[in-house]
């Protein structure tokens, strides 16, 4: 579900031309309007976030949510939200009402909520609702909406059918290839042949006066403790560091270990003549060879402690000298005969060896409660009047400072291995809510705390027309190349809709121009998306057609069309005719939507949500 949604998102063309860039405004007024049905800004917002988590949590974090992603998903939001109200308004008008009867029989009849005897579970379906972030009462709204989008569009355009004889042609149109040339134009390359004026700078000044306001900024100080300073602050009492030495004796020793030989017998005889042979002084090697036939790397067991021995053996081979064989001893793995060959004796880790080892363990355990006793103490100090300066004296850590500090995140300085903290969300929060001199309280950090101090605010204020020549500058070098390619376009249109050949208008004006290799509506060139071939399949040869994004103008002419000349074979006719149904279908639906929307007075404020088109 999430997956297509997701990509469902980013494939929707609005009906209505939305395009543009998000912003982050969150501000809770209107900002899609049906009549007297209004959709609010916070919650296109929010659900543009639950669809970026959602993404997060479908790819993994590491997922990429670019400008372009971003922007997709709230295009496809915006253009649900609006069919949502439009469908919404048309059904009060129309007196199509959904009882909760039948939306509580569809609920009971999917299969994903019943439980294995075939009923209902109340519980499954909350559980099955929370994995997609989705509360009850959003899903029965989505399901009034569904039901009602079925009675008042697909009920209307459902009986559509495709006659057997179109099959031919569709595959024909699927199969069919052009060839296109087309000039990418793109505004950043235009050259501007003269300078903006005096009136012009004054004129950009008063239009774009909210750009050029200097916003709010703060100086703050903050000192920062991570849960190892806290930790390394606290004192551990020296009856605490013995109490557990003693307590944990075994983790500061290393037990004995000795060098062990083994020869292994299946019965008892065999083990006895071998150790009779032993005694009588052969080589312990020699007779694991000949009387158990194990070669050197099956002798040697290597160093042990006591307890990996099995059985007895371990207190046998440990009561005994360096060169002393035990006799033989019985186990579950047959008769054994061993012999020391070495001996490392025990090592034991003195108190002021492993003390410095115990402060730290003691210390970790601590740890929530010496943060907890450390933070309360700074509140305390704080709360007598002490400054932060003051504190993070009396601490010995260093006072950190930021200048000009925005809600954006942005800062005139910042110390640079703090960048990440001093732009976080929490931390600006922290900082524009308090006035100056009013030491914060404890702000978590991931492996710490913050304590923020307000030193300075500096007011929002309009910046003097010098200040921004810059800046109108280049706001106004946008805009004029912009306009430029515009002329551009409409230039070349309008030479090619007049007769003229794309090549001939090309060289006019000093435009690169490119051909593509023969193409199916279903593959792509320049980066066009399946919905821009589509619209692009649909010119005539000859005719022009302008495709714009963010970055750029195409001017695309089809050239040449190339017929197929395949046979459409018959165990693909009813595919073929399944997806003309389909397509033929979704396209009649839009069309219905958009033919409901034109009967109301439908506002949209492109602007509140960053939408710059």
């Amino acid at each position: 579900m999430k997956l297509i949604l997701i990509l469902t998102a980013l494939s929707f063309m609005s009906l209505f031309g939305v395009s543009g860039y998000y912003a982050t405004a969150a501000h809770n007024k209107p900002v899609i309007r049906v009549d007297d049905i209004e959709i609010s800004q916070n919650q296109i917002l929010n659900e543009l976030n639950n669809e970026l988590q959602k993404a997060k949590s479908l790819f993994g974090d590491n997922l990429d949510v670019n400008e372009n992603i971003r922007n997709a998903i709230l295009q496809g939001l915006i253009q649900k939200k609006l069919s949502d109200a439009i469908l919404e308004k048309t059904s009060q008008d129309n007196n199509v009402h959904i009882s909760d009867e039948l939306i509580m029989k569809i609920i009971a009849s999917q299969p994903e909520f019943m439980d294995q005897t075939g009923k209902f579970n109340a519980q499954i379906m909350r559980r099955i609702l929370a994995s997609v972030g989705m509360s009850e009462q959003e899903y029965v709204q989505s399901l009034r909406r569904d039901v009602a989008k079925i009675h008042l569009v697909y009920n209307v355009v459902d009986g559509i059918s495709i006659p057997d004889f179109m099959a031919e042609y569709y595959y024909k149109l699927a199969n069919q290839k052009k060839i296109f040339k087309y000039i990418n134009i793109d505004p950043d390359k235009m050259k501007i042949d003269r300078k903006i004026s005096q009136d012009e700078i004054e004129q950009y000044y008063n239009d774009f006066a909210a750009r050029f306001i200097e916003p709010e900024n703060r100086d703050v100080s903050f000192i920062s403790i991570s849960n190892k300073d806290a930790a390394e602050k606290s004192v551990i009492p020296e009856e605490d560091i013995k109490a557990y030495y003693e307590e944990n004796i075994k983790q500061f020793e290393v037990p004995e270990s000795r060098n062990i030989l083994q020869m292994r017998f299946a019965d008892k005889a065999e083990a006895d003549n071998a150790y009779a042979e032993l005694k009588n002084g052969a080589d312990f090697y020699a007779v694991a060879k000949s009387a158990a036939g194990q070669d050197k790397a099956a002798t040697e067991l290597g160093f042990v402690e006591k307890d990996m021995l099995i059985g007895e053996m371990g207190n046998v081979m440990f009561s005994l000298k360096e060169g002393e064989f035990s006799a033989p001893e019985e186990s579950e793995y047959g008769w054994h005969i061993m012999k020391v060959i070495d001996i490392k004796p025990m090592q034991k880790t003195s108190l002021e060896k492993a003390k410095a080892k115990i402060i730290e363990v003691l210390r970790q355990e601590q740890m929530d409660e010496t943060i907890g006793d450390l933070i309360a103490k700074i509140e305390d100090e704080a709360g007598a009047g002490k400054t932060l300066t003051e504190i993070a004296k009396g601490l010995n850590v260093p006072l950190l400072t930021v200048k000009g500090l925005q809600e954006n995140g942005t800062a005139k300085e910042m110390p640079k291995s703090f960048e990440k903290l001093v732009s976080s969300p929490d931390f600006i929060e922290t900082a524009f809510s308090y006035n100056v001199n009013e030491p914060s309280q404890a702000l978590e950090t991931d492996d710490g705390f913050v304590f923020v101090n307000v030193d300075k605010i500096t007011d929002p204020r309009q910046k003097a027309m010098d200040e921004v020549v810059p800046e109108i500058e280049k706001i106004w070098a946008e805009n004029e190349k912009i306009a430029i390619a515009q002329e551009v376009v409409n230039d070349v249109v309008h030479d090619v809709e007049n007769g003229d050949k794309i090549d001939d208008v090309a060289r006019r004006f000093g435009l690169k121009l490119q051909t593509t290799a023969p193409l199916k509506k279903s593959e792509s060139f320049n980066g066009f998306s399946a919905l821009q071939m589509q619209d692009i399949f649909r010119e005539n040869v000859g005719t022009p057609r302008v495709i714009s994004d963010d970055i750029r103008h195409v001017v695309i002419v089809p050239v040449k069309v190339i017929n197929s000349t395949g046979k459409l074979a018959e165990n693909e006719k009813k595919d073929i005719l399944r997806k003309a149904q389909f397509d033929t279908v979704q396209e009649m639906a839009q069309e219905l939507i958009q033919d409901y929307g034109s009967n109301y007075k439908i506002k949209i404020k492109y602007k509140a949500l960053g939408i710059i088109d």
